[in-house]
């Protein structure tokens, strides 16, 4: 096959065809690499012993975290040697070009204290497991889902759609509000002259029944703290349940749905402000 080859091009098989095979091999097998550790960082958590429903869906987070930040460190490393292997092929001095790579670092060094920064900072926050990838988070004045995670940058997305992209090292204070588990708050207003000794028993009644019907969403039983607070309005009466990231506003729709129902069959009504006669 070489032979032929060679009969064929003839004197451009030794400058043309060996470097364009050696280039073309080298880039197949670069992106044949990322793509095979790639697809072993997905299949990470399958490894990882997740502990019930919470730990499952952390473990998935951290491995699309580590995913995201092995794999865009395994690019630039992988740009810049096909960079110097397809010099090398081309004819370049590769040594010289290491002495400049090494004196440009040096130089860039000096005046890149702040990407050193961010890069330190996104390596202990994946090390830390403070967040990743999927958590809502409030990063300084920007807040939103965690959609990309670099040893640089980390990208939020908000509700409206606006992307942030806010560099590690700027980060100070975080608050992740998906972090392992959630907890629903619901309030109700009931009048003055409901007994409040009832209308707990109902409240902790529904709060069971939720909490058999759906264990996949309640972690565990609902809590009645008691009354919240009192005004000309009526009597707060505050609750509370703790579940999975993201499933608190499903828990609550589902949460006000029976508390309607219940508080219907046993005649408990809900607090009403009061209508303001206007004079003609």
């Amino acid at each position: 096959m070489a032979q032929w080859l060679r009969d064929i091009v003839g004197p451009f098989y030794a400058p043309v065809v060996i470097p364009t095979v050696r280039i073309i091999t080298t880039l197949v097998l670069a992106y044949s690499a990322l793509r095979v550790i790639d697809s072993a960082l997905k299949r990470l958590h399958l490894i990882l012993p997740p502990s019930g429903v919470i730990g499952l869906a952390r473990v998935q987070q951290r491995t699309e975290t580590l995913r995201h930040m092995i794999r865009s460190v395994l690019r630039g490393v992988l740009i810049v040697f096909i960079a110097l292997e397809v010099g090398s092929e081309l004819g370049y001095n590769i040594s010289g070009v290491w002495a400049s790579v090494g004196i440009v670092g040096l130089a860039v060094g000096f005046g890149a204290q702040s990407l050193v920064k961010d890069v330190i900072s996104g390596f202990f926050i994946l090390f830390e497991d403070q967040y990743g990838v999927g958590d809502v988070v409030k990063i300084g004045d920007f807040s939103g889902v965690v959609e990309h995670m670099t040893l640089r940058s980390t990208v939020l997305r908000n509700l409206e759609g606006h992307v942030h992209v806010v560099p590690n090292g700027n980060i100070q204070n975080v608050t992740v509000m998906t972090k392992e588990w959630a907890r629903a708050v619901l309030d109700l207003v009931v009048p003055h002259r409901e007994d409040l000794s009832r209308v707990f028993q109902v409240l902790q009644n529904i709060g069971m029944k939720l909490a058999q019907d759906w264990p996949d969403r309640v972690l565990e039983k609902p809590t009645v703290l008691g009354v919240e607070k009192i005004d000309d309005l009526g009597i707060t009466i505050r609750c509370i349940v703790k579940t999975p990231p993201f499933k608190q506003a499903d828990v609550v729709r589902e949460w006000r749905f029976r508390v309607k129902e219940e508080f219907d069959r046993a005649g408990i009504g809900f607090a009403r402000r009061p209508t303001v006669a206007t004079g003609n």
